[in-house]
């Protein structure tokens, strides 16, 4: 197994792709150098700790920020699958699969990690649902962002309303309204 120090060496070696790995739903819809795995990763984590920040009495903030962190560490080995594959072929098959990579990447660290992502799979606490509505927060303000660049055809993330999951959570559903305001579009309903 290895002291600590080997061991952080080797998760970091092995998640060390997720830099160069690009959002495949973005190269798909021709944005040239869209984000990295890492940079949406980031992204993530950075808007959940503010959100937590802003609505301490909603959310245990370490978890949520922890989640964020580790959500999709998983793609170092798995890379990133887009969702209408993802969703229409890989759906629950997907779950268990990156389930079991992330508990094979923190092997030798405590079992927490593991179960913080069986958690976030799971949508059973306010931050998993919080963590996994901020995953396509973040995504939908990127493509609000590369469309202002003129970077790629994107309006059809617009028209989902999976894109906008608010899993009904006040903070998440303000963000999602901001988020289209910003855009001037109007949030597609189920």
């Amino acid at each position: 197994m290895g002291t600590f120090e080997q061991r952080l060496v080797d998760l970091f070696a092995e998640i060390h792709p997720l830099d160069q790995i690009a959002r495949a739903g973005f190269v798909l819809r021709g944005v040239a150098e869209p984000e990295s795995v890492a940079a949406h990763s980031h992204f993530v984590s950075l808007m959940t700790l503010l959100i937590c920040d802003e609505h301490p009495d909603l959310f245990d903030r370490e978890r949520a920020v922890a989640m964020a962190l580790i959500h999709d560490l998983c793609e170092a080995r798995l890379m990133d699958i887009p969702m209408p594959t993802g969703d229409a072929h890989l759906s629950e098959v997907k779950d268990e699969v990156e389930q079991a990579i992330t508990e094979e990447l923190f092997e030798g660290f405590p079992p927490r990690y593991g179960e913080l992502h069986r958690e976030l799979i799971e949508l059973k606490t306010p931050e998993a649902k919080l963590v996994r509505g901020i995953d396509k927060a973040q995504m939908m303000i990127k493509i609000l962002c590369y469309e202002r660049e003129g970077r790629g055809r994107l309006g059809e993330f617009w028209e989902s309303p999976k894109n906008f999951p608010d899993y009904g959570l006040a903070p998440l559903s303000d963000l999602f309204d901001a988020i289209c305001r910003a855009a001037g579009r109007e949030r597609p309903t189920s």
